[in-house]
C-alpha cells in the first residue's frame, strides 16, 4: 500500500518542475530570436530606407548544459537583408562560447523608389523630369535605383510606372572615338593639357583609349566630361 503515495508524491514533484523548464527553454529562444532581430536591424540601418523583420519559423535551441546563456548576432546570410534569410547567432554559456544557432527571418524594404513616368525610348538621356519618386514596400527589384546617377540614359525601352534598375542605365557616351579629347595630367602643382584623339568611346568615370599627336602613343584616361579626360597617375 505504500507503494501507491510514493508513486503519487513522485508524479505531484514530476509535474512541479516541468513548468520551469519549459519556461527556461521558451526564454532562451525568445532571447535567440530578440538578438538575430536586433542583428538584422543594426545590419539594415546603414543601408538607407527602413527596414521591416519578423522570424519566418521558429528557430532550434542547441543542446547545452545548464548555465547562464546569452545571444550575438554573427553574420547575414544576405548583404541586403530582403525576402527571406537567415541570421547566425553565437550562443554563450556562462560567457564562453558554446555553440552557433541559425534564425530564419523575412525581411521587407520601407522607401522611395525611381520609377518612369511615361513610356520612354530606348536611349533617352535620363532626367528627373522624366522620373518619379514613388513609396515602395516590400522586396525591391534587384538593382532598384532611389536617385539616378549622373549622365546615363536607357539601354532598353521603358514602360510608365516601370521601376528603374541599373540594369536599365547605360552610360551616355561623352567622348566617342575618332573625337577630340581634352588631356588634363596633373603632377603635384603642375597641370599639362593637350590635345588627343580618343580610340574608344566612354560615359563619365570610364577609361578610353587616347592617342597622343605626333608620337601615336596610346595612353588610358577617364571620363571627366564632354570631350574631357583626365591623366590617372
Amino acid at each position: 500500500m505504500r507503494a501507491l503515495p510514493l508513486l503519487l508524491m513522485s508524479t505531484i514533484l514530476a509535474w512541479g518542475q516541468a513548468p520551469p523548464a519549459q519556461a527556461g527553454a521558451s526564454a532562451s529562444l525568445e532571447q535567440l530570436e530578440e538578438a538575430a532581430l536586433a542583428f538584422a536591424q543594426t545590419s539594415a540601418s546603414a543601408l538607407g530606407g527602413t527596414y521591416h523583420f519578423k522570424v519566418a519559423q521558429a528557430p532550434r535551441m542547441p543542446a547545452l548544459p545548464p548555465g547562464h546563456l546569452t545571444f550575438e548576432g554573427a553574420y547575414l546570410s544576405k548583404q541586403d537583408p530582403v525576402g527571406h534569410f537567415f541570421v547566425v547567432v553565437t550562443v554563450k554559456r556562462n560567457r564562453a562560447r558554446a555553440a552557433m544557432a541559425r534564425v530564419d527571418l523575412d525581411g521587407s524594404w520601407v522607401g522611395q523608389l525611381l520609377r518612369a513616368k511615361q513610356d520612354l525610348a530606348r536611349k533617352t538621356d535620363l532626367t528627373m523630369d522624366l522620373l518619379e519618386a514613388a513609396p515602395f514596400e516590400g522586396v525591391p527589384p534587384d538593382g532598384a535605383l532611389t536617385t539616378l546617377p549622373p549622365c546615363q540614359r536607357l539601354r532598353a525601352p521603358l514602360a510608365e510606372g516601370h521601376v528603374l534598375t541599373r540594369a536599365d542605365l547605360e552610360p551616355i557616351p561623352l567622348v566617342k572615338s575618332g573625337e577630340r579629347v581634352r588631356l588634363t595630367a596633373t603632377s603635384d602643382t603642375l597641370t599639362i593639357a593637350l590635345d588627343t584623339t580618343a580610340r574608344s568611346r566612354g560615359g563619365l568615370g570610364d577609361r578610353v583609349r587616347l592617342e597622343s599627336p605626333g608620337s601615336r602613343r596610346i595612353v588610358t584616361a577617364v571620363v571627366t566630361g564632354p570631350g574631357e579626360a583626365r591623366l590617372e597617375n
